[in-house]
């Protein structure tokens, strides 16, 4: 469960938490051009590690924050989930990764993650609970608490780098991009745009999972589940698309999982309960071997290891 407070020092740990992962995650493109290992492989990972962590990291913050089981995280969540996520989508139609502005970035996100465990862990989560009209002695049509106030940071940046994304991606000349970019990508303003829709539809879905879980948090772990890993899954797959310069096209069968908990919860054919828990098992299974089959092709491809470096032979003299 994501709601109540924990101690102390449990977000002192998410803060020190984070930290690493941030610093861990810049560090480990150095230990690949150090060791002469770089590949597609270490760029899947990387990226992959980073789309199956996204939601993961949020439910923690939502916890840390006192949103919790509500709608809050579920805006809060998809503010953050679709403009990651639109970002892959401007790589595999323009080259260029862009996370943010020059001002605000992936980097400056999760050192600001690391402030907010911290505080919390300081002050306690009873902060972003407080009256933003009580702190400042003013009256205010709304109630309005600390949580909301960064809520709407996120929407104010959600929105504006959507916007951004959105005008570079259908403004590009993909005459330009060269050749070894275009490859055998779906490219041109029709592409992009039914690109769009069909990684929005699943994170439409997958909202709409998250609405529902309000009225049973118990199944919340579930829910979260099933979303986070099929938000990883086709997150990875544009990864391994753009990498690969080949047509993209969302995988279906996780489309179809996440229609039948919205289904079933309206038919109620099988208690939600069960219905989530069962196809949760199911997105893991699926997940698992979606990951395991696309490492051992890229392995066999590139004649490498997965988890292990080959030695180099020596040059000739």
């Amino acid at each position: 469960m994501i709601a109540g407070d924990a101690p102390r020092w449990v977000y002192y740990f998410n803060g020190f938490s984070v930290f690493w992962y941030l610093h861990l995650d810049c560090l480990d493109g150095k230990q690949a051009r150090r060791t002469k290992s770089s590949s597609p492989l270490g760029q899947l990972f990387d990226h992959g590690c980073d789309a199956l962590s996204v939601h993961l990291i949020l439910t923690v913050i939502a916890a840390t924050l006192s949103i919790g089981i509500s709608w809050k995280a579920v805006v809060g969540s998809l503010g953050v989930m679709i403009p990651w996520q639109l970002a892959h989508w401007e790589e595999y139609h323009t080259g260029m990764l862009f996370y943010g502005n020059k001002y605000w970035g992936i980097t400056e996100a999760n050192y600001l993650l690391v402030m907010l465990h911290s505080m919390t862990g300081y002050f306690g989560p009873e902060m972003w609970r407080a009256d933003v009209a009580a702190m400042l002695g003013i009256k205010l049509p709304v109630t309005l608490l600390v949580n909301d106030c960064l809520l709407m940071f996120i929407a104010f940046f959600a929105i504006s780098y959507s916007l951004a994304a959105f005008y570079r991606v259908l403004n590009v000349d993909q005459v330009t991009l060269p050749p070894q970019e275009r490859g055998h990508k779906a490219l041109g303003r029709g592409n992009a745009i039914g690109h769009l829709i069909s990684l929005q539809t699943v994170n439409t879905l997958g909202g709409i999972m998250l609405f529902l879980c309000l009225k049973t948090p118990i199944v919340a772990p579930a829910v979260n589940a099933i979303f986070g890993i099929i938000y990883a899954q086709q997150s990875t797959k544009l990864i391994i698309d753009h990498m690969s310069k080949e047509p993209f096209s969302v995988l279906l069968w996780p489309l179809v999982a996440m229609a039948i908990v919205c289904l079933n919860s309206l038919l109620n054919i099988v208690p939600f309960e069960v219905s989530c828990w069962v196809v949760a098992v199911f997105v893991v299974t699926g997940y698992l071997a979606y990951i395991v089959q696309n490492i051992n092709e890229i392995c066999r491809y590139l004649g490498i290891n997965c988890l292990t470096l080959k030695h180099l032979e020596a040059a000739p003299k």
